[in-house]
């Protein structure tokens, strides 16, 4: 790791008593308490120096005049950033698609500021224009805060984990900042991309105390990552390796993960036991940041490349990624007028089962006494034409198909064959549909089939078990018992249809659905496509991890940012 040479030094210079220097470039912090002994001052010092992600090399300049408050700065780099999911959606007329997740771009606050200033010569100012700004994530706003105090000589550190405040009981993968508090010799929490100042700990779970949680079955880990992408093991201990890479100095971008992450993908989310015992060793050393413990932490990480932070996730755009504007207005969604994107001959294409949906009227959304409901499931009637639905979710079989086809890189995963395609966009799902000459079901049409007549909250009436579907069957809907809990995907059509003779509509992975996230338009009775615009696609039916309320016919889930690849979404495709 880039920084080892520096804390061995640090804690040499500590241990023979010499004097660490400040960077004399800094101004001078006011006020700044002269006898920190007591705190352990290597650790001050070596948190207000800067990182290879934190340095801002030669646009340091431009921190000089910055307001002074952590309220204030919070506020000017908010106005440097767009976050992709909070606050895209007010400005996507003015941002180009290409544009709307930069952080491959801009990993490092040097090409940050310089990407800043290619838009806006002034610098970091709060008036800058919406389309001037950078689009950005939350450990990107965390570097940004953490570099600006480091300048400062305020120590100051980037901490990855989980975050309870921003998604209704749920604990949600989060970066964000802790500084260093002089007046009461402590620790605080900031969250630079919320504003949140000097906030409870009660709010956020830092990674270390997640993993040892849920050691002692004192959590359930699949209530935290993102929902329907990354949760329980993988976030987890995505967390805790970035977390320590990033007390060891080096504050890894979402899109670099260590060697372990992907065993664990590839074998069901187990470990072995020389794995839990490194994750419990760390786990108990980062309870407690002292020099001590980092000299000690930097050996284990050192030691162990499988803990070492060194692979990354591919950029893989497509042109269907870049070019649908026409699609995104919902009214043109069979239209192939670019299917010429895609110059592929129609050779060695898979075999899909479609099974008939008639044409009928139903009730979509759910009753305001079922159990679980959601204020977005309001109920109205809904009417659609017939067509033609995949039998199953698609697999990596067929999937692999279509990247041979293209020429587009197949997806991670050890287990494929009949198993559902895993680690797929909205784009990548789109792409595949209109390959095949199909598309993506509208949410409409994915209810419909999946009720198949029904009105209760699953197509198997009032109850699901582990014999009907593969979810979590330790959690049961309200008032029935409990059943098995797999804890793993399952091959496609592992459970009876439903009557329609659709399989796997409840559980077993969650499926992409063509609209954009949105309150339900009640008027739009016929066919209805959903909103124009948004910032998350449909995602339906539920996974493996998920409790049985999860799995209703009627649940939303809130959608997810189209870009978005996990481990917990799939799709299936229509025609008419």
């Amino acid at each position: 790791m880039k920084n080892s040479i520096l804390i061995f030094m640090i804690l040499i210079l500590t241990v023979t008593g010499c004097n660490a220097q400040e960077n004399p470039k800094r101004p001078a912090v006011a006020g700044q308490n002269k006898n920190e002994e007591h705190v352990d001052n290597s650790i001050l010092v070596f948190y207000r120096q800067y990182s290879s992600f934190t340095d801002p090399g030669e646009y340091e300049y431009l921190y000089k005049n910055l307001p002074d408050s952590l309220p204030e700065l919070c506020s000017l780099i908010k106005s440097q950033f767009i976050h992709p999911y909070a606050d895209l959606p007010k400005y996507r007329e003015l941002i180009p698609r290409e544009r709307w997740n930069e952080g491959f771009k801009y990993p490092t606050v040097k090409s940050q500021l310089e990407g800043l200033l290619s838009y806006d010569s002034s610098g970091l100012v709060r008036d800058r224009k919406p389309e001037d700004r950078l689009v950005l994530a939350c450990r990107d706003y965390a570097i940004l805060l953490a570099s600006i105090l480091k300048y400062r000589g305020i120590p100051a550190r980037v901490r990855y984990g989980h975050a309870t405040y921003l998604i209704p009981d749920f604990h949600a993968s989060h970066v964000i900042c802790e500084v260093w508090n002089e007046n009461d010799n402590r620790w605080m929490l900031v969250d630079p991309s919320t504003e949140m100042i000097d906030f409870s700990r009660e709010k956020f779970d830092f990674s270390h105390d997640v993993w040892l949680k849920m050691q002692q079955k004192e959590i359930d880990p699949n209530l935290f990552g993102i929902p329907g992408k990354y949760t329980g093991l993988v976030s987890i201990i995505s967390k805790v390796f970035a977390d320590l890479a990033s007390i060891l100095g080096t504050e890894y971008t979402a899109y670099q993960y260590a060697p372990m992450v992907d065993y664990a993908f590839e074998n069901d989310n187990q470990l072995t036991s020389e794995h839990i015992e490194i994750l419990n060793r760390i786990s108990e050393l980062m309870k407690s940041i002292d020099a001590e413990n980092i000299r000690i932490l930097q050996k284990i990480y050192n030691n162990n490349p499988q803990i070492q932070i060194t692979k990354s996730f591919e950029l893989n755009t497509t042109h269907t990624e870049n070019n649908i504007r026409n699609r995104e207005s919902k009214k043109n969604n069979s239209n192939t007028e670019n299917n010429n994107q895609i110059r592929v001959s129609s050779k060695n294409k898979p075999i899909i089962e479609f099974v008939d949906i008639p044409a009928g009227t139903f009730t979509m959304g759910s009753p305001s006494s079922e159990k679980g409901r959601k204020d977005d499931e309001i109920q109205h009637k809904v009417t659609l034409n017939a067509f033609k639905m995949s039998k199953y979710t698609v697999t990596f079989e067929q999937y692999d198909l279509f990247c041979e086809a293209t020429g587009k890189t197949k997806p991670r995963g050890r287990k494929r064959g009949n198993l559902p395609v895993l680690w797929v966009s909205w784009y990548d799902a789109n792409a595949f549909a209109e390959w095949m000459g199909c598309r993506l079901p509208t949410e409409a049409e994915w209810e419909y089939a999946a009720r198949a007549n029904t009105t209760a909250p699953f197509y198997t009436g009032d109850c699901l078990t582990s014999d009907q579907a593969n979810f979590n069957g330790r959690k049961p809907y309200t008032n029935c018992d409990k059943s098995e809990n797999r804890k793993k995907l399952l091959p496609v059509g592992s459970f009876p249809p439903n009557a329609f003779g659709l399989y796997d509509m409840h559980g077993n992975i969650w499926e992409w659905c063509n609209d954009w996230y949105g309150e339900y338009d009640i008027n739009d009775k016929l066919n209805p496509q959903g909103p124009d615009k948004g910032t998350r696609k449909v995602d339906r039916g539920g996974a493996w991890y998920d409790p049985a309320w999860r799995c209703r016919s009627a649940y939303r889930a809130g959608g997810d940012p189209p870009g978005n690849r996990g481990s917990g979404i799939s799709f299936r495709i229509v025609k008419l």
